[in-house]
C-alpha cells in the first residue's frame, strides 16, 4: 500500500542535539531516546584531533584519513564522548547495496581491529554486547529499534540504497531472525543532504519517483537534472514495510549546508572526513 498524505502527517521531524564531556556532538532522534533501552547517535565533525582543514577534526573515515592511527584515536574520542566501547563497536562493510547481516558478540571490532564484515549496508541484532557502526558523509543513516523483542538495526544508504529499498529490506530480517514486527519498530534517519542539495540526472530522478510514487520525491532540476528526496524515500519504504507512520522520525538535518557540523562529499568533492552513526541495547 502507497503511502497516503494522512500517513505522511504523522511522521515526526527534527533532532535533538547533543555537546558531549569530549567536545563532541551527537545529533538524536527524540522518540529513540524516549523509548529507553537504547542508545544513539549521529557525529559531527567536532572534538578529533584530525589537523588536515578538509577532514578537520573528528574524521572518522578509514579510506580518506591522514593515519589509520589518527582515526582509530577519533573513534575512541568518538565512543567514549557516546559512552559506548571502542571495542564492542562493528561497522558496516558498505557496497552501496542492501544486504542486511545479523551480527553477535564474536563480531565486535570487526572493520576496526579485525577483518571488515562482509559487504553488506545493514546489520541487525539482539546481542547488547555489539554496537553496530555505519560511516557516512551525505548518505543516509537508518536507526531501527524492536522494544518487544529487544533488538537493532542499524543501515547506511546511499542513492542505490534507498532505491533498492534497504529500509524495507531491514524490517523484513529484523521479522525473519527476530520475530519483529515491523509495526513495533521505532525508526529515524539521521542527517543526510537534503532535498534541496541532491541534484542527480533527471533519469535518476525519473526512477525514483517511478519507485516510491509519492508526490515530492524527485522535482525538476536544471536541465536533463532533478532532485531527490532521500528522507522522504526512506519514509514511504518504512510505512510500506509496515513501520507506524507515527514511530518515525526524520532528522531534516542537511550535511551539505552545515559545514561547522558535517562532512559532505559532494560539498567538498570527495576532499573531506566522514561521520559515523551508531546504536546499541542498552543492557537491562
Amino acid at each position: 500500500m502507497k503511502m497516503q498524505q494522512q500517513q505522511a502527517a504523522l511522521i515526526k521531524h527534527g533532532f535533538i542535539y547533543k555537546r558531549t564531556n569530549k567536545g563532541t556532538g551527537l545529533y538524536c532522534a527524540e522518540a529513540l531516546d524516549k523509548a529507553g533501552g537504547v542508545s544513539h547517535g549521529f557525529s559531527t565533525r567536532e572534538g578529533g584531533i584530525t589537523v588536515d582543514p578538509p577532514k578537520a577534526s573528528l574524521n572518522l573515515s578509514w579510506t580518506r584519513c591522514g593515519s589509520p592511527e589518527e582515526v582509530i584515536a577519533n573513534f575512541k574520542i568518538f565512543a567514549e564522548g557516546a559512552g559506548i566501547d571502542y571495542d564492542d563497536m562493528a561497522v558496516v562493510n558498505h557496497e552501496h547495496g542492501a544486504n542486511v547481516l545479523r551480527i553477535a558478540h564474536e563480531h565486535r571490532g570487526r572493520g576496526f581491529y579485525k577483518d571488515p564484515l562482509p559487504p553488506c549496508d545493514g546489520i541487525i541484532t539482539d546481542d547488547p554486547t555489539v554496537t553496530l557502526v555505519t560511516s557516512h558523509a551525505d548518505c543516509g543513516a537508518y536507526f531501527f529499534y524492536d522494544p518487544v523483542h529487544r533488538a537493532i538495526g542499524m543501515a547506511h544508504a546511499g542513492w542505490k540504497g534507498t532505491l533498492l529499498r534497504i529500509g524495507a529490506e531491514m524490517a523484513r530480517r529484523m521479522a525473519e531472525e527476530f520475530d519483529t514486527d515491523p509495526s513495533d519498530i521505532i525508526a529515524a534517519t539521521g542527517p543526510c543532504i537534503c532535498r534541496d542539495c541532491f541534484e542527480v540526472d533527471a533519469d535518476l530522478g525519473e526512477k525514483f519517483q517511478s519507485e516510491f510514487g509519492y508526490p515530492g520525491i524527485s522535482r525538476p532540476g536544471r536541465q536533463g537534472k532533478a532532485y531527490v528526496d532521500l528522507e522522504l524515500a526512506a519514509a514511504v519504504q518504512f510505512v510500506e514495510a509496515g513501520i507506524r507512520p507515527e514511530s518515525i522520525t526524520l532528522m531534516n538535518a542537511c550535511t551539505y549546508e552545515n559545514r561547522q557540523h558535517f562532512f559532505s562529499h559532494r560539498r567538498d568533492k570527495g576532499i573531506t572526513g566522514s561521520m559515523a552513526a551508531y546504536i546499541k541495547l542498552i543492557q537491562p
